[in-house]
């Protein structure tokens, strides 16, 4: 943009809004935030809705700018924009849901709100828990699931919800109990015996698990949760049969490409080798930014993790992690990390063995990948990683930008990467297939099927960046 542009932009805004017209405001706002100049588009937008309270573009904008400036009357303004879209639930959930990442707790009257009118909706009942879960901790998360089932205690999608929170919550007993307290309105639901199955699986609970896998078919979500049953009560031979056969049907399931992983691991199966690549398809590059970058890009890291507690359903044990897609924030610092590893992608994919159609991760070697899900977690005392894979993924990542000085001479590898141990609910006495050291400015990547974990650190800050990558043909 030249200098005249710019002038022509800033005599609009002194001029008063009366004798500019409506139209032209919006338009300047409009203009102003592609241009992401946010102070001025705020002006801009601000002066349009003077003049025209009820118009929709406007206010979508002025949301959006609060959002983007973190203002404390963003909620505010996004609740505005809302009210234009409540003939449409699904694109007013969708709204709240993308400006979530930002209000933190502050979209909690949002969600309210929705699911006051639309009390049975299950996404919006589990982000509720999520929010309130890691900004306010305590019990309190589930109050939405338990004054919506008041209302509609034999509601399904609820039901499933409320359970499947529960147990991403880490309360797998709980769900189990109250699934059992509902079990005559699910008689010979497929649905409800799979579901059970899963959490038995989970709980260790070997007897009720045996009684459910027998109860299920030969689609592949009932061979998928069978195969982990049988690989739980030391049947790997027999789980790897089953998980086989998940693949020939839906070779892009990472469910059951991680466990076939194991049970190959287990009994020396000689595809093992391929599975995993000889020389390994992980490994770790040094990233080129310098130890006063890695300090900005912390700085500007610590700024966005604003929870109080850890998220729900996620690995993280003692620890916070970001909201929302980390990669496409604008904070420059963060744009330059992203530049800098996608050097490192772009080193470690070049390396890799060529591609193989049967393979879940080389099937896909020259096919351009793109950022997935990104996000940080922090550490500021213990904690840990629980051993997890990544389902929806191709190759996962650890990146680290700060570790506390103590872990480099602990013999104990506290904090340690651990690629491949399995978790302990799945009763597999195996080691790790490899233990990386932590250090700030490495980047380590992995086949996004390959369970890993942390090894608890004694503490200190720890701060790392993590991601997905996908094939852009993905359909996310």
């Amino acid at each position: 943009m030249d200098r005249g542009s710019v002038d022509q932009h800033s005599a609009i805004m002194v001029q008063d809004p009366h004798e500019t017209s409506f139209a032209q405001l919006e338009e300047r706002g409009l203009e102003l935030e592609r241009e992401w100049r946010l102070e001025e588009a705020r002006e801009a937008f601000d002066a349009a809705l003077c003049l025209n309270p009820d118009a929709q573009s406007s206010a979508e904008g002025r949301a959006r700018v609060a959002l983007a400036l973190r203002e404390d009357s963003a909620a505010e303004h996004c609740a505005r924009a809302l009210t234009f879209h409540n003939a449409r639930p699904d694109r007013q959930l969708r709204m709240i849901l993308t400006a979530a990442a930002e209000l933190g707790d502050g979209a909690i009257p949002l969600l309210e709100d929705y699911l006051r009118r639309h009390p049975q909706d299950p996404t919006a009942h589990e982000t509720l828990a999520e929010i309130r879960a890691e900004w306010r901790g305590g019990e309190e998360f589930l109050d939405g699931y338990i004054d919506a089932l008041r209302k509609y205690p034999k509601s399904k999608p609820l039901l499933f919800s409320y359970w499947n929170t529960l147990a991403r919550a880490g309360r797998t007993n709980d769900a189990i109990d109250s699934m059992d307290a509902c079990r005559e309105l699910f008689a010979g639901d497929r649905d409800f015996t799979l579901l059970e199955l899963k959490f038995a699986n989970h709980a260790g609970l070997t007897k009720r698990a045996d009684l459910l896998a027998d109860r299920l078919d030969d689609r592949p979500d009932a061979l998928l949760a069978r195969g982990q049953h049988l690989l739980q009560i030391g049947n790997p031979e027999k789980a790897a049969e089953l998980l086989e056969a998940v693949v020939r049907a839906e070779p892009r399931n990472l469910s059951a490409w991680a466990l076939i992983e194991l049970a190959w691991r287990v009994t020396s199966d000689a595809r093992h080798k391929w599975l995993i690549g000889e020389p390994p398809l992980y490994g770790l590059t040094e990233l080129s930014l310098s130890s006063s970058e890695l300090d900005d890009v912390a700085s500007t890291l610590r700024s966005l993790h604003r929870t109080c507690s850890q998220p729900i359903g996620q690995s993280v044990r003692g620890g916070t992690q970001t909201p929302g897609q980390l990669f496409l924030r604008p904070e420059p610092q963060i744009l330059q990390l992203t530049d800098a590893i996608t050097l490192g992608i772009r080193q470690f994919v070049s390396q890799l063995p060529g591609p193989d159609p049967r393979h879940p991760l080389l099937k896909h070697r020259n096919e351009g990948l793109s950022f997935g899900p990104s996000w940080s977690v922090r550490f500021t005392g213990g904690g840990y990683h629980a051993a997890h894979f990544h389902p929806n993924g191709i190759l996962s990542s650890a990146c680290y930008i700060q570790v506390p000085e103590a872990l480099t001479d602990d013999p104990e590898k506290s904090g340690w990467l651990e690629l491949g141990r399995p978790p302990p609910e799945l009763n597999l006495d195996v080691p790790p297939l490899a233990t990386i050291e932590p250090k700030a400015g490495r980047l380590v990547l992995f086949p996004s099927f390959l369970f890993h974990g942390t090894r608890p650190f004694l503490g200190g800050e720890r701060m790392s960046v993590a991601f997905d990558l996908v094939p852009v043909s993905m359909d996310l």
